[in-house]
């Protein structure tokens, strides 16, 4: 399953870090707005809606949903991913694959993500001979996230996100089987305009040898900052995200991520960001660039 789209679940033992900033949300001492009476139906007022807040950049997810009746949309406008494996260098792209979130509830959206045309191509390092290659359309994977506290204001905020993945990548792309987990992410406010995230995930994914199913165990962490000597609408962002599974045939991946934000009008934002593996069997680099609008 995607790393990045698909995080998987924790332990109790295990509980991951992640940290990611919404600035102004910390210091909103406002009274929150009573949205109980929203829903699909009868949409959220655009004066009631709270703060826009993108899950671009980076990996992690945040507890805050839509809001009842609009919908955001997410995705990268170009995807880049280098691998070098045991001789191996695989290299893909990835472009408009976009998530397509749906407010339910003043508490509950609807998530689809829907990842679009990608090419992948695998060499022999010394020879330079090409020993796979696809393209094409990748996996789908549903997701409700459901806010337990927090979504409209306050110094901390959780959720719980299930999701689904569906086979409908084009073959060299995808494992053609159905997997799934849930994710828990919390978000903290701390001085000074930055937050700290909680967040602990678990997927049932096929193992290594196509017989049975394993879990993975997703951990992140991830500081963000505005730049207000450069812009206000500015944001930085740090990461660390590990993957370990029980599976003992599927190597542990290790990045280092870094991402910028740029929010260019009230519901658009623009992003860029670059991954790091810190260990062998872990991607080199994952260069990426998108856009977020809410409506």
């Amino acid at each position: 399953m995607d790393s990045k789209r698909l995080a998987s679940f924790g332990s109790v033992g295990f509980f991951l870090l992640s940290l990611s900033v919404q600035p102004g949300r910390a210091d909103d001492a406002a009274p929150a707005v009573d949205k109980s009476s929203y829903n699909l139906l009868n949409p959220t007022p655009p004066d009631a809606m709270r703060a826009f807040a993108p899950e671009r950049p980076t990996k992690i997810l945040n507890p805050f949903t839509v809001d009842a009746g609009h919908f955001q949309v997410e995705g990268d406008l170009l995807n880049y991913v280098r691998t070098n494996d045991e001789g191996l260098k695989t290299q893909s792209f990835q472009t408009a694959d976009p998530t397509i979130k749906l407010g339910i509830t003043s508490w509950m959206d609807f998530e689809l993500v829907l990842n679009a045309y990608q090419t992948l191509t695998t060499r022999n390092n010394r020879t330079g001979e090409i020993f796979a290659s696809a393209r094409g359309f990748g996996d789908t994977i549903l997701k409700a996230k459901i806010n337990l506290v927090g979504n409209d204001g306050g110094t901390f905020a959780a959720a719980i996100v299930p999701c689904v993945k569906l086979p409908s990548a084009a073959p060299g792309l995808g494992n053609g089987v159905v997997e799934g987990g849930v994710a828990l992410p919390v978000q903290i406010s701390l001085p000074g305009d930055f937050a700290l995230g909680l967040q602990t995930e678990v997927d049932a994914l096929k193992d290594a040898n196509d017989t049975r199913r394993y879990a993975n165990f997703v951990n992140i962490a991830n500081l963000s900052h505005t730049v207000p000597f450069i812009s206000k609408d500015l944001t930085a962002s740090i990461e660390f995200f590990s993957s370990v599974g029980t599976d003992s045939y599927t190597p542990a991946v290790y990045t280092f991520d870094v991402g910028l934000a740029y929010l260019v009008l009230p519901n658009v934002q623009l992003d860029a960001g670059a991954n790091f593996g810190l260990t062998k069997s872990s991607p080199d680099l994952n260069l990426y660039t998108g856009v977020t609008a809410r409506f």
